[in-house]
């Protein structure tokens, strides 16, 4: 019987509305089998159906043929699923402040965040978002506040005129300070001596003190809030020989920046007191006296405030104290065998992510960095980090003769001053930064000042605070 040739099997049928593609593809085996393979795809890729026919021809010995069709068809699942088209509103809060943090500053950050309520939502409710953006984004200074010997006011000078967003605000703000009341018929002078978040914290140093009650103001230059807020009369009850006010720090935090604290620090010839105010409660708390046993009073200004805690060192000695500012406790921390704090060569300050770390100048014009750690016994000590040279600041005063003055140390930035004589018998100062990561020398500011300056760094904005979902407002002035 001869071989009867069958027609191929049918496909199956696709819909006539649906763009296919069909590919088919025959193989013969050696003993003569014949497979035919047809494949017919819908557009996308989203249906494929295989049919595949096998014919097989065998003959028996009486002459008989054999003709044997196997057809399968199989319909394969949709090999790509469509995808679900993501919108900006769909993102969620996790994902909004990972995008918010890659914003290159803070101005940047305003912007996005009150483009919708959503956005805005994200950064106001994470309080851990603010920290840490604030450690990848620092602020750099918009200005200085600079203390000029007779004059009633600090002066203000801009640093980044090229920057249209901060010369806006300087026209919008009171740096010039002109709300600061000044008394007719005496020679009050504000003296400025702490700037945080925003806010400046002055001190009246008055020529009557026993007539005038001494008193500090606070400021906002962004909106023109000034608290005046007279010293607390006990704070002197129970001195004794070489009572002082040694210093003034602002306490400011994120969560809360309608409000602010004030540490007064002062002391006798042997002991110490804090004094901390509160614009909440609007009072004062005076804690008692502590023996500090020093050998030499402690200098006025010298102390700095870090993570809550006030760092005051012992002129001449290698040592400084630590008084913790929530609990009261007064511990003394020895300093490297090599520190010996004269003058104003030394500072306590904080890494650009807030961890404490000291710096010292020392005499061959080099600037010695330590942080805080804990050795292989769990005992905190002082790890060095680095020495920095700064031939630099030779080249920029041309060599004139003048002491390294270690100002302060905020966020991972080092600010130095040097006043030197002139040729023509003049004091002329310098103001540096220096940045601790990247080592780079910037001079701020060229003049004939004391060498007291206060860079001044925009707050964080009340509008992107808010976790109760409260916008906050700002401290009204006292008059």
């Amino acid at each position: 019987m001869a071989a009867v040739a069958l027609p191929p099997a049918k496909p199956p049928s696709i819909s006539s509305t649906t763009m296919t593609t069909t590919t088919t593809t025959t193989a013969t085996a050696a003993d003569g089998t014949t497979t035919t393979t047809l494949i017919a795809s819908a557009a996308g890729g989203t249906t494929a159906i295989t049919t595949t026919t096998t014919i097989k021809t065998t003959s028996a010995a009486d002459g008989t043929t054999t003709i044997t069709t196997t057809t399968i068809t199989t319909t394969a699942p949709p090999t790509t699923s469509a995808v679900a088209t993501t919108t900006v509103s769909s993102l969620g809060q996790d994902q909004l402040v990972e995008i918010f943090l890659r914003l290159p500053n803070l101005p940047a950050l305003i912007r996005a965040a009150l483009t919708c309520r959503s956005w805005l939502g994200a950064v106001r409710s994470s309080p851990s978002f603010r920290r840490l953006f604030r450690v990848l984004h620092r602020t750099p200074p918009i200005g200085l506040f600079l203390n000029i010997d007779g004059a009633a006011t600090p002066s203000f000078v801009p640093l980044r005129r090229s920057d249209p967003e901060v010369t806006a605000a300087l026209r919008r703000g009171d740096f010039f300070l002109t709300s600061l009341p000044v008394k007719a018929g005496t020679l009050t002078t504000w003296g400025v001596m702490d700037c945080r978040d925003g806010y400046i914290l002055l001190w009246n140093k008055l020529d009557r003190p026993s007539v005038d009650k001494p008193s500090v103001a606070v400021v906002n230059p962004m909106t023109w809030a000034v608290d005046i807020i007279p010293l607390p009369g006990n704070v002197k009850a129970g001195k004794r020989r070489n009572f002082a006010f040694l210093g003034f720090h602002l306490l400011c935090s994120d969560e809360k920046p309608s409000s602010f604290g004030v540490v007064c620090v002062c002391g006798d010839k042997l002991r110490v007191r804090l004094a901390v105010f509160s614009s909440e409660t609007w009072d004062w708390v005076v804690h008692p006296w502590v023996e500090i046993y020093g050998r030499k009073n402690l200098k006025f200004g010298s102390g700095t405030l870090v993570d809550g805690s006030v760092y005051w060192p012992f002129h001449g000695e290698g040592r400084m104290i630590r008084i913790d500012t929530a609990t009261m406790d007064i511990t003394s921390v020895d300093l490297p065998p090599q520190v010996t704090v004269e003058g104003c060569n030394f500072m306590a300050g904080e890494t650009k992510d807030a961890q404490l770390c000291i710096v010292y100048a020392s005499d061959d014009f080099a600037l010695h960095v330590w942080t805080r750690g804990v050795d292989g016994d769990g005992i905190e000590i002082w790890v060095p980090q680095k020495t920095i040279g700064l031939s630099e600041i030779d080249r920029i005063t041309m060599d004139l003769e003048g002491d390294l003055e270690v100002v302060q140390v905020r966020s991972g930035c080092v600010y130095l001053s040097t006043t030197c004589m002139t040729p023509v018998g003049t004091f002329r100062c310098w103001f540096f930064s220096l940045s601790l990561e990247t080592m780079e020398l910037e001079l701020l500011v060229e003049g004939c000042f004391d060498g007291g300056a206060c860079p001044y760094i925009m707050a964080w904005p009340p509008c992107l605070v808010g976790d109760d979902g409260s916008i906050g407002h700002e401290v009204e002035g006292s008059q």
